[in-house]
């Protein structure tokens, strides 16, 4: 049976909101896979599997702020002014989409300990976190609270007010096997539709309807690459005793939920998995991953 550890609170700031070549916002979730993966280096760094294994994460989100400028309809990202050069002119630079957020993360764990061990190693997250991590790029501010939970639909409470990411790929599925590509069918689902209906006949005064394809807090998300070239060995690889592959991002459709509509701390789990030449986060069962 699984266990859980509550990472609460996580107040992160400048964190990198561009998830991929084509969308910015909340950040992706390999970010917060990745995190997972740094907490268990340090904690288990020869990976036995007799000690601690983080299996997946689930992200509640509690506060998001773009950093961005908005007026009318046009958006456009705040970005950092660098220091003057010798010469007294502006140094080139990245250009970065950053956000400010505060989350709390569901560590979906194996081989937790019991007692005393258990309590010295749940009060070794905070320092790691706060002294050795980052999420997204972004420098985590404070930790909430660090705690145990079982998998009940009761446990969901620890972490509202909050909206947990969920996967809904299968809506990009649905209309691709009705023909559309994949770009399309991201649009379809996030663009809003303006219809208008006369008022009475003869007269030139219509009210005005929005509404999406379908209706739930739809957002873009990435969740995975897409491997583009075959295992080998780079020029300039940071890891030499790896091998190397370049990728693309895979990006699909989540949705913000209220956790109060799902029925245990499983359902918002995301977990690794890799089938040929694509490396996905998915929140499919452990049984089926």
């Amino acid at each position: 049976m699984s266990q859980y550890v509550l990472l609460k609170h996580l107040r992160v700031q400048n964190a990198n909101a561009i998830a991929s070549p084509f969308t910015f916002g909340f950040p992706a979730v390999t970010a917060f896979m990745g995190l997972a993966h740094a907490l268990q280096r340090h904690l288990n760094p020869t990976a036995d599997p007799d000690e601690l294994l983080i299996r997946g994460v689930g992200i509640a989100s509690h506060a998001f702020t773009m950093q961005d400028h908005q007026e009318n309809y046009s958006r456009t990202l705040r970005l950092t002014a660098n220091p003057l050069d010798k010469d007294g002119n502006r140094p080139s630079f990245v250009e970065e989409g950053r956000c400010h957020l505060t989350v709390s993360l569901v560590l979906e764990v194996d081989n937790l300990p019991d007692g005393r061990p258990l309590e010295r190693l749940l009060a070794q997250f905070e320092p790691l976190l706060l002294a050795r991590c980052k999420l997204a790029g972004g420098d985590i501010l404070s930790v909430g609270a660090v705690q145990t939970l079982k998998d009940d639909k009761a446990s969901l409470r620890c972490v509202m007010p909050s909206y947990v990411l969920m996967e809904r790929r299968e809506l990009m599925q649905e209309a691709m096997a009705n023909g559309q590509d994949a770009l399309d069918a991201l649009h379809g689902f996030l663009q809003i539709r303006h219809t208008s209906e006369r008022i009475k006949e003869g007269e030139d005064k219509a009210t005005w309807h929005s509404q999406r394809a379908r209706s739930g807090w739809l957002v873009p998300i990435a969740t995975g690459f897409h491997a583009l070239t075959e295992a080998g060995v780079a020029e300039q690889q940071r890891d030499s005793d790896t091998p190397h592959r370049f990728a693309e991002s895979l990006v699909t459709l989540g949705e913000f939920v209220m956790p109060y509509r799902l029925d245990n701390l499983a359902a918002l789990v995301w977990r690794y998995r890799h089938d040929g030449d694509f490396y996905t986060c998915t929140q499919q069962s452990r049984a089926a991953s």
